[in-house]
This record gives structure tokens, sequence and C-alpha cells, in this order.
């Protein structure tokens, strides 16, 4: 059977088996708090603020829920109760202990104050809670420039020896995945500051706005099958060619 019967916070689902119990919680419009969590991505369990408790057989665990595969019918679980809660604040108090500065992002996530009960960590990135989205969604799209280096309390997210990286284009999807605005990207008129290097913008063909860099025209040409006018357009204007390609197609 492809499909498995459940219960969330005693209320019963079916699902497609192998559904993530983060999905699950989605689709019964259970609020589930992550940081680490993107859904183009696999379940990283780094941040473990989307911890539930699952009850089996008069005993019960934490599991991720971002992870969680739900594979068997029968499966209990509870998003809301003490044990979870103890979990969420005291990986959040950790979270704060390295990433000071992350502490709104943090309290909006979880609908909670916090107050670590831990010691600062002398980090140079005060922001950074290295929930892992922006290399691995780096590594996803299959251009690799970031990575972490270093261990414990100096682990960080950068470049190899911290120097520019060519494999870098410029794209900028580190910094708006980052949930607590840890990577900081410049642009000064026609420029794009990030990761140690300074790229031109190109301009878009139809309203003049830069925004693209040159690598990044390289790299949709090699992998996708855009035409050179759209790869060139904004995203605004690319949009909006589309859409009105669709209403031509449709009114013919």
């Amino acid at each position: 059977m492809n499909k498995v019967q459940i219960e969330i916070n005693g209320s019963p689902l079916e699902t497609e088996r192998g559904t993530r119990l983060l999905d699950a919680c989605t689709s019964m419009d259970i609020y589930i708090p992550t940081l680490c969590y993107h859904p183009a991505l696999p379940g990283y369990a780094g941040c473990r603020l989307c911890v539930v408790e699952q009850h089996r057989k008069g005993w019960s665990k934490l599991v991720t829920a971002c992870e969680y595969p739900l594979m068997h019918s029968g499966e209990s679980f509870s998003t809301d109760t003490e044990k979870v809660w103890d979990s969420r604040l005291k990986s959040a108090e950790l979270l704060l202990a390295r990433a000071p500065h992350a502490k709104e992002v943090l309290e909006e996530v979880l609908g909670r104050t916090i107050q670590s009960r831990f010691a600062e960590l002398e980090v140079d990135n005060k922001k950074c809670i290295l929930c892992g989205l922006c290399y691995r969604l780096c590594h996803a799209q299959g251009t690799a420039a970031i990575y972490t280096t270093g261990r414990g309390a100096n682990k960080v997210v950068s470049t190899p020896f911290h120097e520019a990286n060519e494999a870098c284009i410029g794209c900028g999807s580190c910094a708006a995945i980052c949930p607590t605005g840890a990577i900081t990207m410049k642009e000064p008129p026609g420029k794009r500051a990030i990761w140690r290097q300074l790229f031109t913008l190109e301009n878009c063909p139809v309203c003049g706005t830069p925004h693209i860099t040159q690598p990044m025209i390289e790299y949709m040409r090699e992998r996708t099958e855009l035409s050179e006018e759209l790869i060139r357009m904004c995203p605004p204007c690319r949009l909006k060619h589309l859409s009105s390609g669709m209403r031509i197609g449709m009114a013919t």
C-alpha cells in the first residue's frame, strides 16, 4: 500500500508513504517552527526546532519533523507537549549563545521569548546559526562556492581558504535563503559585492535595471533552455513576458 494512516495531535490523517512529517503537519495547518528547512532541499535537522513527540506503546521519543519519513500506519505524534517545548527552547538557547544577534528571528519563529542560560561564544558572525541553508542550496544548484570550515565555536560558512572563489556566480541565492541575515550582499550602483568578489551587473534589456552577473548568464545558458533574451531579463520583466505569451496562446 502507498498510503499510511497516522495520528497527529489526536486527529487522524491518511497520507502517502514516505511523506515528511513536517509536510503532514503543514497539510493539517499545524505550525512547526523551523530555521534550517526549505522545501526545495532534503531535511537537515540542524536547528532542531522542529522536534515533535512520537508515541509508541507506552513510551515516546523526539523526532525531527523536517526529515522524519512516515512509513508505517499506526504512528502517533504530538507537536505541543512539555517535552517538545523543553527541547525546542534548549535548542534555541544554544543557537542564541552562538548567534545573539539572531534573537529576534528565533523568538519570531518560536513565538516565545528566549533568554539563554549559556555563555555567548566568541564568533565573528553573531547572526549565523549554522543552519546550512546557504551552502546546501549553493551545492544543490551545482556551484558549490561556499562550505563550512573549522570546528566547534570556530566553525563558519565561507569560501575555501577565505578567499574569492571562481565558482561563485554572484547569484545571491545564499543571502536570499539565509533566515537571519547573516550573509552580507551589497549592491553599489551597477555592482554586486558578495563573498570577497565584486561583480558587474548586466542590465535588463526591457527595463534597464542592472540585475544579473556575467557568470550567472553563463550558468543559465548551460543549465536552462531559456533564450538569451529571457536570461538577460530581470525576473519581473521575464514574468510579464511569459505571462503575455500564455495569454496569446490561450487566445489562439
